[in-house]
């Protein structure tokens, strides 16, 4: 499954140690958004290392499954990865959920 993962995250140093994590699964398309091609297993062991990067109560990173029987829409200047989000894995608690409608 191909993911967008994005973060929010306050302090530069965490942002640096995120970023670090993640670039070692996925390539930048923007500043804090990466596209990642990502087994469950492997998005569930991304989140385990980044939940001991950030600071819960101040910091965000997601991940938006990109739904493979969608036709991709949305608008954007520049070159951007084709994602449609059809659920989300937020990680700002010790438990990630799911929604299964954005």
């Amino acid at each position: 499954m191909r993911y967008l993962i994005a973060y929010d995250i306050c302090c530069p140093k965490r942002l640096n140690r995120v970023a670090k994590r993640i670039l070692q699964v996925a390539p930048r398309v923007q500043k804090s958004v990466y596209s990642a091609p990502l087994t469950p297993r492997q998005l569930d062991d991304l989140f385990h290392d980044i939940e001991a990067l950030i600071d819960l109560d101040q910091d965000i990173v997601q991940a938006w499954q990109k739904a493979a029987h969608e036709t991709p829409r949305g608008r954007a200047l520049g070159p951007v990865p084709t994602v449609t989000p059809a659920s989300v894995v937020y990680g700002g608690s010790s438990e990630p959920y799911y929604v299964t409608e954005v």
